[in-house]
């Protein structure tokens, strides 16, 4: 009799591990697919691309979904059988790491994914999303559903991280070479709204910051390694001293700073700058990280002014200019800012030689930065408000046109975003509380829309359909209501606190959280597509596992 139960526990035992193995492999399939496939993958180059990034990833997670879900089903079956047998599961996790505050609101938020779309009057529009866009119910519920099987069943091989900068890499070699009027693939359709092989500026502004700054972060530690002063493990120095690896990372990153600030979209040198400030207020306790962080400064400056330089000599070459990006390489900024960061940079280290780092001095300018960051923001929406309520009260500053909120500020957001406000205000409060549908806002828009909000959408974008707010938690507002704001919000909030602040323990999932930290800063004037949200829940999923993992070691 016991020999039988023995042999009934080996059983379960290999069964458990080879579904294990299988879901694993699973998962990878799919990362590398993602990561590595869909950043390329066109059908006819630009004419119908965001259409064919977003049936490749909903295919590729349909198809690999359901072998998925048959193995997770059979797994749990394992699991209990070996539960009510009195043996633990296979690689069990603590009360502690079972489920993460992060997991709870994931799990909340696909709730208010089903029960938003239960309520909707747009059934058959919101179960796959908007036509050539498909952000409804289903993508949704993929993206929720990769986070869980990558958190549990990855691989946890840092090379499937790592893979994101070679192949974005590429990416943006080839939109730097596109904003020069250089196109080696041929893309149909080439003209300055479209770049690299992602699609229009804006698709490829929230590709580019989404695995830019996990390059940048990894950069700013050193190619991962600690800096707590704690004994490194072998597998620690291999990784954190390797100086291929750091030199890699340092080409990566002056690849991505170059394209940033020519790829043309406000929104992502918008972010640039405040993830400037973010790493300068994570630097000021330590003096490496501070001479990293000027290192990393003129690094940037350096970009920029070369990119200057060419222009003074091709002053036709870039193809395509706007405002911010101007400032950035076309005028007297990058000239100062490479001497100001290098100047920073040889002070502080001469003068921590002599003196030690001035610790107590830095925190108090990463604290006076954050204050006059937030003044600035504050002051600014005050003379937005004034001046839009009350033009020509601010004398020559009201003729601004950044200080002035109308239907084209911001390249049309002051229409997008009031069209949002009134999707949402003309909600009862039912759909108030849980939205019209994923991706439904144009469904309701066009169907049940005022006139005065059609009118407002017609004379800002003609014929064309508007899907989003272009700005995400707006945009989510909308579709999922309160509940789902609150619950989408919670679950990307409580990521990037719990990674970066554990990113001595796990390098890459600080460098996920900073990845979500630029995905959702961009979003403030941006929106989710198959691109930029595929990937972002990729990163999400492996800094889950990377944390999950370093908790269950030091249990």
């Amino acid at each position: 009799m016991k020999q039988k139960k023995k042999e009934v526990r080996s059983a379960v035992e290999v069964m458990q591990n080879f579904l294990r193995y299988l879901l694993s492999a699973l998962v990878t399939l799919y990362m590398v697919l993602l990561i590595g496939v869909m950043p390329f993958y066109n059908t006819e180059g630009f004419a119908r691309i965001g259409t064919d990034k977003s049936v490749f990833f909903t295919k590729t997670a349909v198809i690999l979904g359901k072998i998925a879900i048959f193995a997770v089903v059979c797994y749990g079956i394992t699991c209990a059988v070996r539960y009510f047998r009195g043996k633990k599961m296979l690689q069990p996790g603590s009360k502690k790491t079972f489920l993460s505050v992060t997991d709870i609101f994931a799990g909340l938020y696909a709730i208010s994914l089903i029960i938003s779309y239960a309520c909707s009057d747009y059934k058959e529009a919101v179960l796959w999303g908007a036509s050539g866009w498909y952000m409804g119910l289903w993508p949704q519920l993929l993206l929720i559903g990769s986070y869980f099987l990558i958190s549990r069943f990855g691989s946890l091989h840092k090379w499937l991280f790592y893979l994101i900068f070679p192949v974005s890499g590429m990416v943006f070699i080839l939109g730097i070479l596109n904003r020069f009027g250089i196109f080696p693939i041929d893309m149909q359709i080439e003209n300055v709204q479209f770049i690299s092989t992602i699609g229009n500026i804006n698709w490829y502004c929230g590709y580019l910051v989404t695995v830019f700054f996990g390059g940048v972060f990894l950069w700013w530690l050193e190619g991962g390694q600690p800096v707590e002063g704690r004994r490194l493990k072998k597998q620690e120095v291999k990784a954190g001293k390797s100086r291929i690896g750091y030199i890699f990372l340092t080409v990566y990153v002056a690849l991505g700073f170059g394209t940033l600030v020519t790829q043309g979209s406000s929104s992502g040198l918008f972010t640039l700058t405040v993830m400037s400030f973010i790493l300068f207020f994570l630097s000021a306790r330590k003096q490496e990280l501070m001479l990293r962080f000027w290192r990393l400064m003129t690094l940037l400056w350096c970009v920029c002014l070369s990119v200057f330089g060419v222009r003074l000599l091709f002053p036709e070459s870039l193809t395509y200019r706007d405002t911010a990006g101007d400032i950035f390489t076309y005028s007297v900024l990058p000239i100062v800012m490479t001497i100001v960061s290098f100047g920073i940079h040889f002070f502080l280290k001469r003068v921590s030689v002599r003196k030690g780092y001035p610790e107590k001095c830095f925190r108090i300018l990463a604290w006076a930065a954050v204050g006059g960051v937030l003044s600035a923001g504050i002051v600014f929406v005050v003379l937005l408000i004034v001046n839009t309520l009350y033009p020509g009260s601010l004398g020559t500053l009201s003729e601004i046109p950044f200080l002035t909120f109308s239907p084209l500020w911001g390249s049309r957001r002051g229409s997008t975003w009031r069209a949002g406000m009134m999707c949402f205000a003309e909600q009862d409060f039912l759909h108030k509380l849980v939205g019209i549908g994923p991706d439904g806002m144009s469904a309701f828009l066009y169907q049940n829309g005022s006139e005065e909000l059609i009118a407002l959408v017609k004379e800002a974008f003609g014929n064309a359909t508007l899907t989003n707010a272009h700005n995400e938690w707006l945009t989510v507002l909308v579709n999922t209501g309160l509940f789902g704001l609150v619950c989408y919000v919670g679950m990307i909030v409580s990521a990037v606190i719990r990674y970066v602040k554990n990113r001595n323990a796990s390098a890459i999932a600080g460098a996920a959280g900073f990845c979500m930290l630029a995905y959702t800063v961009n979003n403030m004037f941006s929106f989710q597509q198959a691109m930029n949200v595929s990937v972002l829940f990729l990163i999400f999923g492996m800094g889950e596992a990377f944390l999950r993992r370093r908790a269950e070691l030091e249990m």
